[in-house]
Formats: C-alpha cells, structure tokens, sequence
C-alpha cells in the first residue's frame, strides 16, 4: 500500500510468481477494507498511510491478525519509528527503497509466518520504555527504531528476562530454562559470557538492564531505579 505507483509496481513485479498473488492499494479505506475482507502472508505499508489518524489503520491491521506488516519509510525520526513499532509492525525499511532489499524482507517475513506457529507467547511484542521493543515472532529486538543484532542464544536470554521482569534466577535456572537442557560442568561460565556480551551490546542506552544480583544470580529491570 503506497502513494507512489513506480514503487508498488517494482515491488508487486519483484515478489508476484506463480504460487504469489499480490494487490495493492493506493488509499487507507481501501487497504483497511481488503485487510478486513482477505487473509494475508504479509502487508507492506507506506509510512504516510501507516501513521495517518495516530496510526489507526496500522493499529487495527494488526489488532485483527497476526500477519507481518512491513512499513516503507519516509524519511522518520527515530522516535516515529518506535512508534511504528509499538502500534504493530514488524520491520521498517528507509526510502528510497532498494527494491532488492525490500523484497528479500519481505519473502523473509513471509516465510517467518508461513512457517511459525500461532502462538501466543511467540506473537505478544514486549515493548520496555519508549525506546526498546522485542517481537519473539520474528526475534527482533529494536533499539531507537533500528534492528539489534543478536545473537540465537542472546536473544533468547533478553526475551525471558524481559518475560519476568525483577525476577532473580540463577546461572543453573538460566541455563535450564533458555539452554532447554540439564546442567553441565561448566554451566556458570557460558552463561557469564553470554550476559556479559548481551550487555555489551545493550550497554550504548545507558541503562544497566540485566543486574547482577550478587551470590544469587541476576535479574532484569526495567529502570535503574527498580534495583
């Protein structure tokens, strides 16, 4: 759903084949009304129609299914973007589009969907503060509306932390509960490293979100001053 037909037909060219059907549609009524009427794998909205009457049009798309919503971009401010974020989509590309770019998204959410089970805990978006969103659907963490590169294991750690949040546990419990396996030798130190890289790449927000909770183990906070 864009304004510009140069761009929909780029991107209705790139992903339409014969086993993928596309539409689109050029005004918030009509996209409203044909997310209400059909089932999709997948929505690619222009930010100008995402964001139009405080972002209704995005907010009930996704209030009516779980279906991915990839928003193009138009020149946004972190801040708009966070707000994308937390009204339901599920990734954000900047104009001008690399067509290329924007179509390797798209197949990857669309496949993410296909292939994923509905879920509740896999589809609820945890949003901490203005500034940190996690979508455990397609396990992106978002940081001032960009994506945060974690890793498998790391990911899984921020995701049950943010889960139970002031919550203590322990290296065992940690390594049981997100490792899914009984422990081993050696249990403390993999799961040392793994924290220290977590907040290494969580450290640039200037919030210490996982606190060491000394002889214990630790625990996630959503301000400093919960601790």
């Amino acid at each position: 759903m864009d304004h510009d037909l140069a761009v929909c037909q780029a991107i209705y060219n790139g992903i339409r084949d014969k086993f993928t059907d596309v539409c689109y549609m050029t005004s918030a009524v009509e996209a409203f009304a044909d997310c209400m009427r059909q089932e999709y794998s997948l929505v690619i909205l222009d930010s100008r129609l995402a964001m139009m009457n405080d972002l209704k049009l995005l907010r009930t798309i996704r209030k009516a299914s779980h279906t991915p919503i990839l928003v193009l971009a138009d020149f946004l401010s972190p801040k708009d973007k966070v707000g994308l974020f937390h009204a339901g989509a599920d990734d954000c590309i900047d104009k001008p589009l690399n067509i290329e770019v924007c179509i390797a998204q798209a197949n990857a959410l669309t496949q993410r969907y296909m292939e994923s089970d509905v879920d509740p805990d896999c589809s609820d978006v945890i949003s901490i503060g203005s500034k940190l969103v996690i979508c455990p659907r397609y396990r992106q963490v978002i940081v001032d509306g960009k994506t945060l590169s974690l890793t498998k294991k790391e990911f899984d750690l921020l995701h049950f932390f943010a889960k139970s949040p002031k919550q203590v546990f322990s290296r065992t419990q940690l390594y049981e509960q997100v490792w899914n396996e009984d422990s081993v030798i050696g249990v403390d130190e993999i799961v040392k490293a793994h924290i220290k890289s977590l907040r290494k790449k969580l450290g640039f927000m200037g919030k210490e979100y996982i606190q060491t909770v000394w002889g214990t183990g630790y625990k996630f906070v959503l301000d400093n001053s919960d601790s």
